[in-house]
């Protein structure tokens, strides 16, 4: 009796087991049955229509994520996508940028569903705005700002329909443009398009992206980031699509690809995606995308020293002169925009080979399929998907990581501001000084103001080094992170060029006999006033709690 109840109760759970593993063998068989199917494009999509609604279809999880990305607003010490006023929070920079547009307008930028929507509506491409307030010259940017804001480039370089794009080729368009000159069909007429587009103005380059898309804010003129920006359509491979990287890269050594844009690995696309844009550029000549990396060679991590040797060659050469004159200065002034490619290349985890998109586009899962994350910001928004798959530390400890990284990144560029602003000070003084001498007091303000430029020659270049150097690392967006040892070396040497730019000129007024009293300590100016015409929480004031945080890193209290 006892055999049978136990040969009952083991008959039993060997049917339960069974029964279990038959549905798990099922559930396996149909998530790999799922994973077989992914991706299904059974919507045929174009470069030509590059609407995420589009080819959402084929894509609903990261069509999904895209259109999320216009709800979120996460702050971060110095980072998220909260759009406050920079210059309310550090207004050193009103100075530093004075007799250009980021002087009047800077805000922390939202994710990139708004990349397009934030050019549109920031003053800085505001003409009557700026004329207003400073920039009586100011006549509004060139499209050589569509290139990274738009979802459109795509169209706007494919489409023939453009065709006032392609008439009366540009002297740009007669470079030597890699990138277009491989595809043999149609290279000449991309080339005389992207070539246009960049010296029209920029927003006649919209209102004729507006005609053919209309005004919607996910497929429209609106349009942030887009699909087409990363992915191809026949496959949705990763590619690179900005013209100015290929072309830069070609000159670097790489290998241009009609597909891929440049021939690299899976794991290389997943870096070259994001630093088609994230990067340093300039308007070249008839205002053409240049990345200034002429002096980088390939495969080796980036060094400030490079920017230097480029931008020297290309003023020497009288190609490109600066970005603007510094108002009060007359210093010959380059802008950083967002060098976030060039200081990743010198971190650990470039060298490890962690990538942008492992860090802040990280895997997740969707029913049985691994996507990537599109929901494209800080890790500091998930730590666990975004750090823990690599560090086993806490998340609490990863981030007091990165926030001591970046406290002591901000507190070493307060130090550099405090010497930048001194030798502008000084560079002010000295100009009132000469003016009194002889050698310049009888001549007519122009010639004037010129005389006095030639004569303070060296401490000016080396105000506009200095200031390399601290908009470099003010602006590149992971404030240190991304390479907290080049960045505390660019820092130290804003500190160390701007205090050398003083002593220069003590020398050189000391041929006049002339001396003055070098600022130690500069004065902060007072933050701008709101500006009323932004909408919602766009250039608004920091938060009390980054108040209080500046105020810590300031006085060293932090860990």
């Amino acid at each position: 009796m006892k055999n049978k109840l136990l040969f009952s109760i083991i008959f039993i759970i060997a049917v339960i087991g069974g029964a279990g593993m038959f549905a798990l063998f099922s559930d396996i068989s149909e998530k790999k049955a799922q994973e077989r199917h992914y991706p299904l494009m059974l919507n045929k999509v174009s470069d030509l229509n590059p609407d995420i609604r589009e080819w959402g279809k084929n894509f609903p999880t990261q069509y999904d994520d895209s259109v999320a990305m216009k709800d979120i607003f996460f702050e971060t010490p110095f980072a998220g996508s909260v759009p406050y006023s920079k210059l309310m929070r550090w207004p050193a920079a009103t100075v530093f940028w004075q007799g250009y547009a980021f002087a009047v307008d800077y805000n922390r930028p939202r994710l990139h569903f708004y990349s397009q929507i934030d050019q549109i509506e920031t003053m800085r491409n505001n003409k009557e705005y700026l004329n207003a307030h400073g920039l009586p010259a100011f006549n509004g940017q060139p499209g050589f700002c569509v290139n990274c804001h738009t979802g459109h480039l795509t169209a706007i370089i494919n489409d023939p329909s453009y065709t006032v794009l392609r008439t009366d080729p540009t002297e740009s368009s007669k470079q030597d443009m890699p990138f277009f000159d491989i595809d043999k069909e149609n290279g000449q007429a991309r080339k005389e398009a992207w070539a246009k587009m960049n010296a029209i103005p920029y927003f006649d380059v919209m209102k004729m992206v507006e005609q053919k898309h209309g005004k919607d804010a996910y497929g429209g003129s609106h349009l942030g980031s887009s699909c087409a920006d990363c992915h191809h359509p026949d496959d949705m491979s990763l590619r690179v699509t900005r013209p100015g990287f290929v072309n830069a890269m070609v000159k670097r050594g790489y290998e241009a690809d009609l597909k891929q844009g440049i021939k690299a690995t899976r794991a290389e696309m997943r870096n070259y995606v994001c630093m088609q844009c994230h990067v340093e550029y300039y308007p070249g000549k008839q205002a053409t995308l240049v990345f200034p990396w002429s002096k980088w060679p390939k495969d080796e991590p980036f060094k400030i020293e490079m920017f230097d040797q480029h931008f020297d060659e290309m003023h020497d050469k009288g190609l490109f002169l600066a970005d603007y004159k510094h108002k009060q200065t007359d210093a010959k002034m380059i802008k950083m925009q967002h060098p976030e490619a060039e200081l990743h290349t010198t971190s650990i985890h470039a060298r490890s080979g962690v990538t942008c998109v492992d860090c802040h586009m990280p895997y997740k899962r969707v029913g049985a399929t691994k996507v990537t994350n599109h929901i494209v910001q800080t890790p500091f928004a998930d730590i666990t998907a975004s750090c823990k798959t690599c560090h086993m530390q806490s998340e609490d400890e990863l981030k007091e990581r990165i926030s001591f990284i970046q406290n002591r990144h901000a507190h070493e560029l307060r130090k550099c501001e405090n010497d930048l602003l001194s030798l502008i000070e000084d560079l002010k003084t000295a100009r009132v000084e000469l003016a009194k001498h002889s050698d310049f007091s009888g001549l007519a303000p122009d010639e004037q103001k010129k005389s006095i430029s030639e004569a303070l020659k060296e401490p000016l270049w080396m105000h506009r080094k200095a200031h390399i150097r601290w908009d470099f690392a003010f602006s590149e967006n992971s404030y240190g992170f991304h390479g907290p040892q080049e960045a505390a070396r660019i820092i130290g040497q804003c500190q160390s060029i701007a205090r050398e730019g003083q002593l220069h000129l003590a020398n050189t007024l000391s041929k006049y006999g002339i001396t003055i009293a070098l600022t130690q300590t500069a004065t902060i100016p007072e933050p701008p006033a709101k500006i009323e015409l932004h909408h919602g929480l766009v250039g608004t004031p920091p938060s009390d709690r980054l108040k209080k945080l500046d105020e810590d890193v300031k006085n060293l209290n932090f860990k």
